[in-house]
């Protein structure tokens, strides 16, 4: 049986490093500390955590999706190109959920983060992030997890726009597409100013529904590239053929046993980051100093082996995030940061010290 990736059931509280670091206004003073750049340069990694003011909510956090639904389990990878009808559920709960991902709007931490980098308090910043939020303020954004707003055929390779499919499934299943504008329209009359807060939307951007919802008569699309040329074929609406299935193309971008398949530009669980992806986020931090990592309990392998390879280079780690870390308490030691405070309360006040001295008045009293 398949199992959720670690989850965090800790009793021991988390760290506070340095020990002073109990209220927030010492433990901005640290992390100030931590990032100045006289003491080297810092690599950021950031989660889920980072998102929640903008309405989508992260895993593990008080309001997280594996918070309040101790039963959630998440779509696994060989089960999405294995099953047709895993697919629909995705698909369906995706279609749902887009609104809510592509409404959604950067906030304070993501402006935070682009402030500390252009004041140079940060080098380079790698996310855990499927929302592509971070790049409203930062130009070079590694998504080691990548990105909600793509989509990819997992048999020739070729990239879609996740808005242009969202065009498609509603073509193809008018029944869903009205109970969204449905739900839009209820929102809408009761003037509600930020609908996505509504929607009991997961950190993937699919929606959570009653388990009593059947999903067989949902539709997706073929890929269009593979449909033009023969490849994979389409019912005669346009749709994702059960023809489809068990046809391996030898030269395929992956080996998945059915053709055609569009899949979300994103790493799902049981599925590996992409090699160059890998690659890019580990010069990142090997070329930093430091590591802070922000808004991320580093439950997934792939980020906590990031920071634990680069402890074990002897780096010194600092992270900002409410609630236990995977491992903190064997990867944190005197001489790290960990403050267990709201991002945004702490970035905002790191920023305000930066930005004091920068000023002139700063530089006139040196």
């Amino acid at each position: 049986m398949l199992r959720v990736p670690y989850n965090l059931i800790i009793a021991a509280s988390p760290l506070v490093l340095p020990p002073k670091a109990t209220t927030l206004g010492a433990a901005i003073s640290a992390a100030a500390d931590f990032l100045d750049p006289a003491t080297g340069t810092t690599a950021l990694l950031t989660g889920a955590g980072v998102s929640v003011e903008s309405g989508i909510p992260d895993y593990r956090g008080p309001s997280g999706t594996y918070t309040l639904n101790r039963n959630h389990r998440p779509i696994f990878y060989t089960e999405f190109v294995d099953h047709h009808t895993i697919r629909k559920r995705y698909w369906a709960r995706s279609f749902l959920g887009w609104e809510a991902v592509r409404q959604a709007k950067p906030n304070r931490v993501h402006k935070y983060v682009g402030d500390l980098i252009n004041g140079g308090w940060l080098r380079s910043l790698v996310t855990q992030n499927v929302d592509s939020l971070h790049s409203a303020y930062v130009k070079d954004v590694t998504e080691i997890h990548g990105t909600l707003s793509s989509t990819v055929c997992l048999t020739c390779g070729t990239h879609y726009d996740r808005s242009e499919l969202q065009i498609e499934l509603a073509r193809l299943n008018p029944s869903w597409a009205d109970l969204l504008q449905q739900e839009l329209d209820r929102l809408s009359e009761r003037r509600i100013a930020d609908p996505i807060k509504s929607f009991r939307l997961n950190p993937d951007g699919d929606l959570e529904l009653p388990a009593r919802i059947s999903y067989d008569r949902f539709n997706y699309p073929t890929c269009p590239s593979c449909a033009s040329n023969g490849t994979a074929k389409s019912t005669s609406n346009g749709a994702w053929s059960e023809e489809n299935i068990d046809i391996i193309v030898p030269h395929s971008k992956r080996k998945v046993k059915d053709v055609g398949v569009l899949k979300p530009d994103v790493v799902f669980f049981g599925e590996s980051v992409d090699d160059h992806v890998k690659k890019v986020a580990e010069q990142k931090l090997k070329m930093a100093d430091k590591i802070l990592v922000v808004a991320s309990s580093l439950a997934t392998y792939s980020a906590f082996r990031l920071i634990k390879e680069n402890k074990t280079n002897g780096k010194r780690i600092g992270i900002v995030n409410v609630g236990p870390v995977r491992g903190e308490h064997e990867l944190l030691v005197n001489g790290d940061l960990r403050v267990s405070f709201i991002a945004g309360d702490v970035l905002g006040g790191v920023v305000d010290i930066m930005n004091q001295q920068r000023s002139p008045l700063a530089y006139a009293r040196r």
